[in-house]
């Protein structure tokens, strides 16, 4: 039993003993005869019995509560700020709770089908990123124009499904605060898969408590930034090997179609048949010349350049998210640094924002812990808040080599 709970039974006990004896004095008197001569006329008690016994045993009582008020009183002080500290930790657990279940999917040990959310489709049911279907919609000028919306006669008018790339959560507040994570949450990322959750942007349906929550549970799935930083040089070799995937998986495709076209042939299949396998043969062969452009470009990629794929592309290229070279039919990503969720850097940017050997300086403190929201940043920028920091999980010499790349684009 806590000390608190003591307490609180204490007050109980005494109250009860209190109102048992007002109780019982009221009783008394009922049962006294009604007619009772005055009270100043009738004897009252002698000064033996009043300074007797039944005076010890009030001043007794008395100082027997004064004695549990004089103890109770320091020990309750004593003992608060180990019970405010609990109690904090207690709510703590408590919303990292209520945040894994709207975190959860159905893989997930917190799953409830009636409040969660299905975070963990998109983001990985332990936060180390995923991918999630998404549809494009037509950007083209023409494809504005009514009649030309769904027309199959326009493949560039037609919605367009893509493999969206989630970003890993268990290292988001190494890159963002709190407070910023709680704004994405809060109002998503236009133009990607990411919706508005809060009921501040007008179309979410989470309050306050529930996002914090939600950001109290990915705090607590944080790994540290020497793992992060591992697994960002992993994530480099990931990318070039991914290159090199795009190449073989293709070949291999393209090689089992070559074999079912000769057998196709050898038992003498339809016309129709045959021209189905060659097709497939010839798509194949534009999807593996793209992947060997795209293993070409990446393996001869410099540092800097490969680091900003990984770690900025996201927000400052777009079409990254979802960039697969087999792919022929989606759009392909636009030039490195040509901006998207984020400003462009392309054609000296940012060495306008940042000029000189001292402008370079200040982009790498940028890039490394950036500015708060509202507050100035190389010539004349303010910043949003929304720009990530890389370093707790890129190397100074990392961040050099990123920043060294986008001032050269």
């Amino acid at each position: 039993m806590s000390f608190e709970t003591a307490i609180v039974l204490l007050n109980v006990v005494v109250g009860v003993v209190i109102l048992s004896f007002i109780l019982f004095r009221v009783v008394n008197l009922r049962r006294n005869p009604e007619v009772r001569p005055p009270m100043n006329v009738a004897p009252g008690m002698p000064d033996e019995t009043l300074e007797g016994r039944k005076l010890e045993r009030v001043l007794g009582w008395a100082l027997l509560f004064t004695i549990i008020l004089a103890v109770a009183l320091p020990v309750y002080f004593l003992f608060e700020p180990n019970r405010e500290a609990t109690a904090s930790q207690t709510f703590l657990q408590q919303s990292i709770h209520r945040g894994a279940t709207l975190f959860a999917n159905t893989q997930s040990k917190s799953y409830d089908a009636t409040t969660s959310l299905l975070c963990a489709n998109c983001h990985g049911v332990h936060g180390e990123g995923g991918s999630t279907p998404y549809t494009l919609q037509p950007e083209a000028d023409i494809c504005q124009i009514k009649k030309n919306q769904s027309n199959p006669n326009l493949p560039e008018c037609l919605p367009q499904q893509v493999i969206w790339q989630a970003p890993a959560l268990n290292t988001a507040l190494l890159r963002y605060s709190s407070d910023e994570l709680a704004q994405i949450i809060t109002y998503g990322r236009p133009g990607t898969p990411m919706p508005s959750w809060g009921v501040a942007s007008g179309k979410g349906v989470l309050g306050d408590q529930s996002i914090q929550d939600i950001v109290n549970f990915i705090q607590s799935i944080q790994i540290s930034p020497k793992q992060a930083q591992q697994e960002s040089n992993q994530a480099v070799v990931q990318f070039k090997q991914q290159a090199v995937e795009f190449v073989t998986s293709t070949q291999g495709s393209l090689t089992t179609a070559e074999q079912t076209l000769a057998q196709d042939q050898a038992k003498n299949a339809s016309a129709a048949t045959i021209s189905a396998d060659q097709t497939s043969i010839s798509q194949l062969q534009a999807e593996l010349s793209s992947a060997q452009a795209n293993n070409t470009q990446v393996q001869g990629l410099s540092e800097g350049a490969l680091l900003f794929r990984v770690n900025c592309a996201r927000c400052h290229t777009k079409n990254w998210s979802f960039e697969d070279p087999t792919k022929l039919g989606q759009p392909g990503p636009a030039p490195q640094g040509s901006g998207a969720f984020g400003p462009p850097l392309t054609d000296g940017s940012t060495l306008l924002q940042f000029p000189g050997n001292t402008g370079r300086t200040e982009q790498i403190q940028w890039v490394t812990v950036g500015v708060p929201a509202n507050m100035p940043y190389g010539t004349r920028g303010i910043s949003s808040g929304r720009m990530p920091h890389f370093g707790n999980l890129l190397s100074a010499q990392q961040i050099a080599a990123i920043v060294d790349y986008e001032r050269s684009l």
